[in-house]
């Protein structure tokens, strides 16, 4: 007489528990240690502890839910043991930064060169950012906008990504100096309309004509994420009230560099 399931004692599974059963037509007895993971087939879920994948960039991809992340995020076990994903950035005593650097080139034949009118307050055109990155993946870096005309006709502006404090350092390399020419640049806040004065220099050339000079400046400026900023130059007088002329003698070419302090 065959003996019914509820009669046999449950035990909790060991190497020696042997059980029975059908293996196709073919009546099998087998050790519980005789079954391992080649024995399964598919994938275990999940859900169930496992991946679902095949691979074993697969599986990391599938447990840290890579394709929902943050591209350059990275791992972190936070104070109270918790595992999230973040920018480095973000990360304790980590700054962020934010760089630009960007340079007022001439282009072929000197197209992009002209002579800034004295008296005149003239944005300055940087057409070429060379550098322009932010260590913040969610951010991202500044908008910079050169609206490429040529000539005077030139116009940049920046936006910065961050609100707080960056720090600026210009060169300014120009023909045509003179006798107690003066000159001024800043930092102009279009969003804002605030100013922030980088070079004021006057009568630099009082000593006698100077006719290539390079005015380098390093100061500060405030603002808000997204504000829009331009760097603008002005020459003012001196001994014929010449207008001078960009300059890229020794390979000294106008330049500025932006970067995020605080």
């Amino acid at each position: 007489m065959a003996t019914k399931f509820s009669a046999f004692t449950p035990v909790t599974p060991s190497p020696t528990t042997e059980i029975v059963g059908l293996d196709g037509a073919l009546n099998v007895k087998f050790q519980v240690e005789d079954i391992d993971i080649n024995n399964l087939a598919s994938t275990l879920a999940i859900a169930k502890g496992g991946t679902g994948q095949t691979t074993q960039s697969l599986a990391l991809d599938a447990i840290t839910d890579a394709s929902n992340q943050v591209a350059n995020d990275v791992l972190y076990i936070d104070p109270t043991g918790v595992a999230a994903f973040k920018n480095p950035s973000k990360l304790p005593n980590v700054p962020v930064r934010a760089v630009l650097y960007a340079e007022f080139q001439p282009g072929a034949g000197n197209v992009n060169y002209f002579n800034f009118t004295n008296g005149s307050n003239l944005n300055v055109p940087f057409n070429t950012d060379l550098t322009n990155f932010s260590t913040d993946s969610t951010v991202g870096g500044y908008t910079f906008t050169w609206n490429g005309a040529a000539g005077s006709a030139g116009n940049t502006t920046f936006n910065i990504p961050f609100t707080g404090r960056y720090r600026v350092t210009v060169n300014m390399h120009f023909f045509d100096q003179a006798n107690g020419i003066i000159v001024e640049g800043f930092i102009k806040n279009i969003s804002t309309g605030v100013e922030f004065g980088l070079i004021d220099d006057v009568g630099n050339a009082a000593s006698g004509a100077k006719t290539d000079i390079n005015y380098s400046a390093t100061g500060t400026f405030s603002g808000s994420s997204n504000d829009q900023i331009e760097f603008r130059l002005l020459f003012i007088g001196g001994s014929g009230s010449p207008s001078p002329y960009p300059s890229t003698d020794n390979n000294i070419i106008t330049n500025i560099l932006v970067e995020f302090i605080n």
